[in-house]
């Protein structure tokens, strides 16, 4: 049978050089396509403006050469927040799927691909009416999906999550271009997926798994394979986290490149209950990251009363390298508040400087220590470093020996402190650990040792 394909500048009516909504046509020609048994709808060369489109069941979305897609300008054409009759744990960036540009609910053989591109074009909620922190419109949120494919096209300026999927199952992601303000790429307790060959550049964290209560139940990220990807961001390039409800089982992620990222390149928390069993990191490089490894057990607890708090065991990361030079650079936004204070620059020594935070001003050394750390009631379990090399920024001469029991808050790498007593990473709470041709070394001076061992059992090295 011929391939149905729906082109959708049949759709349009022509816009005379003005700039129109084209939301409602879009949809029409996807509703058709649809009804037709399923096929192509395909954005040739040209410019589109849309707001909230629905996808449906093998529907293909072709975004041609040359065709670029942008956000509507206005907040409030984006579709409202769903109803939900369900406990809510998460932030809403993690629970409404509909704020977004295509959203996929329950749908089966979908895909987004072609060579095109979309701009969400930094539009933030300006009256912040979904209460975080003026988050916009995702780009893609697709939930309870089977059989996806998104790939080719590049995805800039979204003002909430940029690929966002939950539940979904047989998930292909591929040659992806993004600069976005938020997360780049999050699966959220979804099975067999593939991502690869992506360029990610994000102001919170570029590549991240999520294990939450969005969809009214525990569950697990499972069998992931993540390859051959180049990671830039705000927050962390691999992250595992915050939201750790569920679990993580089955991930290998290797050949990534990481470089200018100013908290962490892997970060790996389980602080909502999750276990985390059998993740594989190898074949990473990074360059100017401050905290180059963070593994992290905590007790925040945000989901269903009566978790246990959470596991993390099986952990190998192997052939990593991190080094200098600690530079300033480029990059985008992350967030609302540093949108607005056109902060696109990022000295590696000062943390940020449009909230606040402790550590802001330029005088300031915001370096900060890898841990990898459980707590005493949960001990991390079989972690293996084989074949890792730290050149750190260093030049630490006054620290605190004594760290704390208690972590702050929330789950960042300096939850025990901006500056711990390891220059290269600090141990605690470990029931087996093998260090195998792991060291490090400073540009600078550092009084500190490489490594500090605390309440760690089975120490292999």
């Amino acid at each position: 049978m011929q391939d149905k394909k729906f082109n959708v500048s049949k759709y349009i009516t022509p816009n005379g050089g003005e700039e129109i909504l084209q939301t409602a046509a879009v949809q029409k020609a996807i509703d058709e396509c649809a009804f037709a048994g399923g096929g192509e709808v395909v954005f040739p060369k040209g410019r589109y403006v849309l707001s909230t489109v629905f996808l449906k069941s093998n529907v293909r979305i072709v975004i041609d050469e040359g065709a670029e897609i942008l956000g509507s300008l206005d907040f409030y054409d984006y579709a409202q927040e769903e109803k939900i009759d369900y406990p809510v744990y998460q932030d809403s960036s993690h629970t409404y799927y509909h704020p977004s540009m295509f959203v996929g609910i329950d749908c089966e053989n979908i895909s987004i691909t072609g060579n095109g591109r979309i701009d969400m074009r930094s539009v933030w909620d300006e009256d912040d009416v979904r209460r975080i922190k003026h988050r916009g419109a995702k780009c893609i949120a697709l939930k309870n999906c089977k059989n996806v494919e998104i790939g080719g096209f590049g995805i800039y300026n979204a003002t909430d999550l940029g690929v966002y999927f939950a539940g979904c199952e047989n998930v292909d992601i591929y040659g992806l271009k993004m600069r976005v303000y938020i997360d780049g790429i999050s699966p959220d307790n979804s099975k067999n997926v593939r991502i690869r060959d992506c360029e990610v550049e994000a102001g919170d964290d570029a590549i991240v798994f999520k294990s939450s209560y969005t969809l009214n139940r525990l569950d697990v990220c499972k069998d992931i394979h993540v390859w051959n990807c180049k990671l830039k961001s705000r927050c962390y390039a691999l992250k595992f986290g915050t939201e750790t409800n569920g679990g993580f089982e089955d991930i290998v992620i290797e050949d990534i490149q990481i470089k200018e990222t100013r908290i962490g390149g892997i970060g790996i928390e389980s602080v909502d209950g999750a276990v985390i069993d059998g993740v594989t990191i190898r074949n990473v490089k990074m360059q100017n990251v401050n905290a180059p490894i963070f593994i992290h057990i905590g007790r925040r607890m945000r989901g269903p009363k009566g978790r246990a708090i959470g596991r993390i065991r099986n952990v190998t990361l192997e052939n990593i390298t991190a080094e200098g030079p600690y530079e300033p650079y480029e990059i985008v936004a992350w967030n609302y508040y540093s949108y607005k204070a056109n902060d696109f620059y990022q000295d590696p020594k000062v943390f940020g400087k449009a909230e606040g935070f402790d550590g802001t001003k330029a005088t300031d050394d915001w370096q900060m220590t890898s841990n990898i750390c459980g707590l005493q009631e949960s001990p991390l379990e079989n972690i293996v470093l084989r074949n890792i090399r730290l050149k750190l920024d260093g030049g630490v001469q006054e620290f605190e020996r004594n760290v704390p029991e208690v972590a702050q808050a929330y789950p960042e790498v300096y939850v025990y402190g901006r500056i711990l007593p390891a220059k290269g990473i600090y141990f605690r709470h470990i029931n087996g650990l093998t260090l195998d041709n792991v060291t490090v070394e400073t540009y600078r001076k550092d009084k500190r040792e490489a490594f500090v061992f605390e309440q760690v059992q089975r120490l292999v090295k």
